[in-house]
């Protein structure tokens, strides 16, 4: 399958390396960045272009990856989608609920497939930990917290779009724990109320891009959780931690001991020792590899050659955003926000 991808930043790079050794079943066939230094280690391996236009009228392509700033996502999915290709669009899928119907409808009218890059869900460890709840492990699950704290300042020079909440459609929540969001719905279950606070204290952020948020949550299966995420902290750990706390054990992703990975302590496995036990992610995740937008780009050319619905398809997707538009909405109007409340469009 003949991939074209369009933006070489870091997660365009991921793409590339995930089409790399998806080489038995993918090509990269097109590149297009409008910084022509990024396409330059391209030429000669396959069409190279700076013209977003001049990619999609001469680009050699069965599918399109889209690796681009959040205002584009509905536009560039939509025209890809009208000309015949398949799409893997980034995370966050859009801005708003509303520009992820206008995508689901050119997919679904063009008979294409939409897969939204939420690469938490094809990650190794991800997995295993929503094998382990599915498999009662853990017993009743009563309470969920997540954190990602990340300096953006580093890779985002002032004045990029991501610190426009207009371009961005948010701030640290939309840009940075959009994994978290989604990986709560995917592991835990679908949120049905939401409290957020936020705060604006950064000089390069504009137009809503909140810096800093917190969340309660309450699960539609009774469990309570709690979200954390900043995009200015000062030198703070990369992380993305998850905790998962059950009747009958407790699960967490994260460093102990010295090591990063996936640990826990249940009355199945470890009654009687005091110390977290590392789970064997293998064990839960057979075939697959510990590079996640590899393990996700098979999936899509899987569901595309299958003819089957992948995990991450706009109609799934769109139910984050939707939460994502309930937290802001939150935090707008200071209250908590119901499920079955229609939050409008906050642009």
């Amino acid at each position: 399958m003949k991939f074209g991808l369009v933006g070489l930043g870091w997660p365009g790079q991921q793409h590339v390396r995930a089409i790399r050794e998806n080489g038995g079943n993918a090509v990269l066939s097109a590149v297009c960045d409008v910084d022509a230094e990024k396409i330059k280690e391209f030429e000669g391996e396959c069409d190279t272009f700076t013209d977003i236009n001049d990619f999609f009228a001469n680009g050699d392509m069965d599918a399109v990856i889209l690796a681009v700033p959040h205002h584009l996502h509905a536009t560039l999915t939509v025209r890809a989608l009208n000309l015949d290709k398949h799409v893997l669009i980034e995370k966050p899928m859009a801005r708003t609920s509303e520009e992820c119907s206008e995508m689901i409808e050119a997919a679904e009218r063009n008979h294409k497939t939409l897969m939204v890059a939420q690469n938490w869900r094809y990650t190794p460890w991800c997995i295993a930990a929503k094998s382990i709840i599915d498999s009662k492990e853990l017993g009743v699950i009563q309470a969920v917290r997540t954190e990602w704290l990340l300096n953006f300042r580093p890779s985002f020079p002032k004045g990029s779009w991501i610190y426009n909440g207009e371009l961005a459609g948010g701030g640290a929540i939309t840009s940075l724990a959009i994994h978290n969001v989604d990986a709560l719905r995917y592991i835990i279950g679908e949120i049905e109320e939401v409290y957020t606070n936020e705060l604006y204290t950064d000089d390069w952020s504009t137009n809503g891009a909140e810096n800093w948020a917190m969340c309660q949550f309450k699960f539609e299966n009774g469990a309570l959780g709690h979200l954390f995420t900043g995009y200015t902290p000062y030198d703070p750990p990369d992380n993305g931690m998850l905790y998962v706390y059950g009747n009958d054990g407790t699960m967490f992703f994260g460093p102990y001991q010295g090591e990063t990975g996936l640990w826990i302590r249940s009355t199945k496995r470890s009654a009687q020792n005091a110390a977290y036990e590392k789970v064997d992610v293998k064990s839960y995740t057979e075939g697959m590899v510990g590079h996640a937008q590899t393990n996700q780009l098979k999936h899509f050319i899987d569901s595309i050659n299958n003819h089957t619905r992948p995990e991450t398809d706009g109609r799934e997707i769109i139910k984050t955003i939707e939460l994502v538009e309930m937290m802001y909405g939150s935090s707008t109007e200071g209250v908590p926000i119901k499920k079955d409340r229609k939050i409008g469009p906050l642009l």
